[in-house]
Parts: structure tokens; sequence; C-alpha cells
């Protein structure tokens, strides 16, 4: 018994609500009811609330024009920065006494924006902006420019630049009074979907009941979907990242 291989960060914003949806449907669907399993039970609420908030979250991102354009952009800068961390990163073990302190006092820097990808995108573009001030200030500038880091700040300016223009744009074009910050509502629901999958996964081996056995076939229906979908869309063979 095994989950089929599906990593959930790899699915686009409006995925990932069909993925939660589809299992939601499935279960319904079926003749299990959810009280059988208290633990289970409370997951499976838990989704069933989150869901149309998250539903109602991408229909809004969904009503902008530049929607995808702006999912995209967002990404972009996420792996510029994952991309300065992992510059500044191979001097950790450097044999070279002046790239070991450039090193030490950047990581301090970094480790004050250590989670800035996870924030909102309001939040992400100001504190975007103040590390790229930080890291060229008088304290930070020779070291960054030690380790070779100028070309990866620009690339990491402009991609900020480019969401921030873009999020301005749509800002302006859009009226709402329900606002939602769809990041933390992804990384919610996509929690507690991965808290479900692997308690089920974990009773379905421990009691090995019909029960928990049609869940768990309920859950790779979906999983198996989604990752054929993901793999299409990459090019590549289906589940070959283990990670839910």
């Amino acid at each position: 018994m095994k989950l089929h291989k599906l990593n959930t960060s790899h699915l686009q914003y409006v995925e990932s609500g069909q993925f939660i949806i589809r299992f939601l449907t499935d279960f319904k669907n079926s003749t299990l009811v959810p009280t059988e399993d208290a633990e289970f039970n409370a997951l499976y609420q838990s989704l069933l609330q989150q869901s149309p908030i998250y539903d109602r979250a991408l229909m809004q991102i969904q009503s902008w024009a530049e929607s995808k354009k702006l999912m995209d952009l967002d990404y972009i800068r996420d792996r510029k920065m994952t991309t300065v961390r992992t510059v500044v990163s191979t001097f950790r073990h450097t044999d070279d006494e002046d790239e070991k302190k450039a090193y030490d006092l950047l990581m301090t820097l970094l480790r004050t924006y250590k989670r800035v990808e996870h924030m909102n995108f309001e939040a992400e573009s100001l504190a975007l902006d103040n590390f790229i001030a930080e890291i060229r200030s008088t304290r930070f500038s020779a070291a960054a420019t030690k380790l070779g880091l100028e070309k990866h700040l620009m690339n990491l300016e402009m991609a900020n630049t480019n969401f921030k223009t873009l999020f301005s744009n749509r800002s302006t074009n859009i009226n709402t009074t329900e606002v939602f910050d769809t990041k933390a509502l992804r990384k919610k629901i996509l929690e507690t979907y991965k808290d479900l999958a692997e308690y089920v996964l974990v009773m379905a081996k421990r009691k090995n009941t019909p029960f928990y056995a049609e869940l768990l076939t309920i859950l790779n229906t979906g999983r198996s979907y989604f990752s054929d979908l993901i793999a299409r869309r990459k090019g590549t063979a289906a589940g070959t990242d283990p990670r839910i």
C-alpha cells in the first residue's frame, strides 16, 4: 500500500483547486461515511470548509486578465531569490578567508529574509525591495561583489519590478470588497490534504479495512491524474518526485 507519487507544489494555482475538488467529489460519490473515523472526518471537514474560500480566491485571480502572467512572474522572482541563496551557499566550505567572511556576513542578511517567498504578494514585493537595498548598502556591497552576486541581484530586481508593474496595473482594474491571501490559502489547504493523505496511508497499512483501502484508492485516482497532467506539461515521466 502506498500513495501515488505527486508533488503538489508543481500544481498551478487553478489546478490545485481542481485537485482538492476532485478528491472531495470522488469521496462524496463513494459509499464511504466520513464519521467512521473521527480523525479523518476532522481533516475532511476542514477541506470542505477551506475549498469554497480557496475557489473564490482563485475566481478572483482568474478575473484578472493578467492572472496567469502574474503567477508566472511571482514564480520567477521566487526562483531568482533562490538563486541568490544558492550562489552564496556554494561558498560555505571555501578555504579562502575573504570569501568565508563574505559568506558569513551575507548569511546574516539572508536569514532575515528566510521565508520571503512565502509572504503574500505585496509583502514579498516590499521585502525584496528592502533586501536588494540592504545587500547593496555599504555594509554588504563588498561581500556581494566578492561572491559575484551583482548579476543575480540585477535579475532579482528586474523580476520583482516586472511583478510589481503587472500587479499594480491589476490593482487599478479590479474593484472588490473581498480580498484573499491566495498564497496562504493554497499553502493551508494543501497542508491539510497532505495530513489527510498521510493519515489514510498509515491507517490503511495498520488496519487494512475496506474503508481505508477504498479511501486510498480514491486518493490515488486523483493523484495519478494530476501527476500525469504535470508530467505532460513538463515533458517528463509521471511520478518521478516522491514528495506529497
